[in-house]
C-alpha cells in the first residue's frame, strides 16, 4: 500500500518547480500541508538553499528535493542528510525526466573512449547561465556518464560552448543558447559509423514526452516513453525513497558537477 506522506515547500520553490500542481497531479502518494512538520520538503535552489536544506533536517523532514540548486559547498549538508537518514534529491531541469532512463542503456552501448557526445540546451533569456551548466552536466551524467573536465571556447550572457571529457574517456561538446523565441529544450546525440542514439526533452514543466531515437542502417527506431514532467518524476522518486526507507547520493554528483562550474 502506497504510504501518503505530506508536502510543505516555499514560494519559490512552487514558481521554479510547479509543486503544488506536481502534488495535485500525486494525490495517492502526496498531500499538501503548511505544517512546518511535513514528511517532505521542496526547497528553491536559489543562493542561501543549503542553508534552507538544514534548517528542513532539523525540522524533522523525511525527504527534501531541491529544484534548480546554483553551485554551493554541500559537504556539510551531504553529511548531515547521511547521518540523519534524509535523501535529498537534486532536481534538475531534464535529468528527471523518463526518456532519460530509456535513453541511459542505449547511449551506453555506443559511448566508448572514440565517441563524441554532442549535447544542446535551449534556456530562456536572463538565466543563470550556471544553473544552466549544472542542468546540462546532470542530464549527461544521468543519460551517459559524468564530466570530469569542461572548457568554454565561449560563455556569455547569451550561452556557452564548451568542450568536455567524459569518465569513460570519451568527449561531449556542449551548446547552451539563451533565447525566448524558442521553448526550453534539451538534447543528447552520438553518431557512430553505423549507429546513430538521439535523445530530445521538453522543459521539466511539461509532461509531453521525451523522444529516443535508435538509428541503424535499415532505419530508425522511435522508443516508447511516458507522458510525465521531469519534475513529477523527482518528487515520484523522491517518495519512493522515503517509503522505502531509503537514502540517495545526488549531492555527490551535484558536488562534482559545481566544482566543475566554479573553477571555469
Amino acid at each position: 500500500m502506497t504510504q501518503q506522506l505530506t508536502v510543505t515547500s516555499s514560494p519559490e520553490a512552487d514558481s521554479v518547480g510547479a509543486v503544488p500542481q506536481v502534488v495535485a497531479s500525486l494525490p495517492v502518494s502526496l498531500h499538501p500541508s503548511d505544517d512546518g512538520a511535513a514528511a517532505l520538503v521542496g526547497i528553491a535552489g536559489s543562493s542561501g538553499w543549503t542553508e534552507r536544506a538544514h534548517a528542513a533536517i532539523s525540522s524533522r523532514a523525511r525527504g527534501i528535493l531541491v529544484i534548480g540548486p546554483s553551485p554551493e559547498d554541500v559537504a556539510a549538508l551531504r553529511e548531515r542528510a547521511e547521518a540523519s537518514g534524509v535523501p535529498v534529491v537534486i532536481d534538475t531541469e531534464w535529468a528527471h525526466n523518463p526518456a532519460v532512463g530509456v535513453a541511459a542503456p542505449h547511449f551506453a552501448a555506443h559511448n566508448d573512449a572514440d565517441s563524441l557526445l554532442e549535447a544542446r540546451v535551449n534556456a530562456p533569456v536572463g538565466a543563470d547561465v550556471d544553473q544552466v551548466v549544472l542542468a546540462q552536466l546532470a542530464l549527461i551524467r544521468a543519460a551517459a556518464e559524468p564530466v570530469v573536465s569542461l572548457a568554454y571556447a565561449r560563455r556569455n550572457k547569451r550561452g556557452y560552448d564548451a568542450l568536455a571529457q567524459l569518465a569513460g574517456g570519451g568527449q561531449a561538446s556542449l551548446t547552451a543558447i539563451l533565447t525566448d523565441a524558442i521553448p526550453q529544450t534539451a538534447s543528447l546525440r552520438i553518431i557512430k559509423p553505423r549507429n546513430a542514439v538521439t535523445l530530445a526533452l521538453p522543459g521539466a514543466g511539461t509532461a509531453a514526452p521525451g523522444k529516443v531515437t535508435v538509428s541503424r542502417p535499415e532505419g530508425a527506431t522511435l522508443l516508447p516513453t511516458l507522458w510525465e514532467s521531469a519534475h513529477r518524476a523527482a518528487w515520484r522518486r523522491l517518495h519512493a525513497l522515503v517509503d522505502a526507507g531509503q537514502t540517495c547520493d545526488d549531492l555527490r554528483g551535484f558536488a562534482e558537477d559545481a566544482a566543475l562550474v566554479t573553477e571555469n
